[in-house]
């Protein structure tokens, strides 16, 4: 027997084995994790021009490392992945949409200073109520890729109308809003369409046009974040949002 060709070949197979075993041993997903919050710093400095996004990246990315303290790498992975996705999204909405969300910030800037410069009451609450309550106007729901409003949202309107016209002295912003499906160019221009519509539909029943701001947000405040109808239904409105 040739014992230095056994020798070697044991040699070769415990080789085998020790590869075998540390190519099978799973390794926390390193590079997806810094990639994700590579990203994250990109998008940072314009997150405030597209905050859901950004906060849901952020919260992939938590989630993330959580997972890879329980080892549980394959599910990190896609987090992370998913949170690098998420974040290069953000960036990319901020960076198309900044001009848009200078004048967003300008817009709400005057009203905070203009509400904190009257006395008495707040915005949720109207002028002519005795009682205080809170104030709750309709919001304006639309059909998927739509800026016209079916007869539930014009019936929405008949109260809001009522309250402007009892409280003559105040203004209102319109604030539009889509689903996320469509680019963000298209439905911060969809949103602006939606505003318009209930603007020009106020107007035709006596409301002053100069009491109507309109603001569109596209995509980037849903009230619902799930995926389905009835999410993104909840998400392609028209809220108001009262001025002293």
């Amino acid at each position: 027997m040739n014992s230095p060709y056994w020798s070697r070949i044991g040699l070769m197979l415990t080789w085998l084995l020790a590869t075998t075993f540390l190519l099978g041993c799973p390794k926390p997903p390193q590079k997806a994790l810094d990639d994700a919050e590579r990203a994250l710093l990109e998008a940072q400095e314009k997150s405030d021009c597209a905050g859901e996004k950004f906060r849901a990246a952020e919260k992939l990315l938590a989630e993330a490392r959580a997972l890879v303290e329980k080892e549980d790498y394959d599910a990190a992975e896609r987090k992370a992945r998913a949170a690098e996705k998420l974040a290069i999204e953000a960036r990319e909405y901020a960076e198309l949409t900044w001009e848009d969300c200078q004048r967003r910030k300008e817009l709400e800037r005057q009203a905070q200073n203009q509400n904190a410069s009257n006395t008495g009451g707040t915005v949720g609450e109207t002028d002519n109520d005795p009682s205080g309550e809170q104030l709750v106007l309709s919001t304006v729901y639309f059909p998927y890729d739509s800026a016209e409003m079916d007869p539930a949202s014009k019936q929405a309107l008949e109260d809001n109308m009522r309250w402007l016209r009892k409280n003559a002295a105040r203004s209102v912003i319109l604030e539009g809003h889509t689903d996320e499906r469509g680019t963000a160019e298209y439905n911060l221009a969809l949103g602006e369409r939606r505003a318009r519509v209930v603007r020009q539909y106020l107007i035709q029943f006596g409301i002053d046009s100069e009491r109507l701001i309109i603001l569109s947000y596209g995509e980037e405040k849903p009230i619902a974040f799930g995926q389905t109808e009835g999410d993104f239904g909840r998400n392609r409105r028209v809220e108001f949002l009262p001025q002293k």
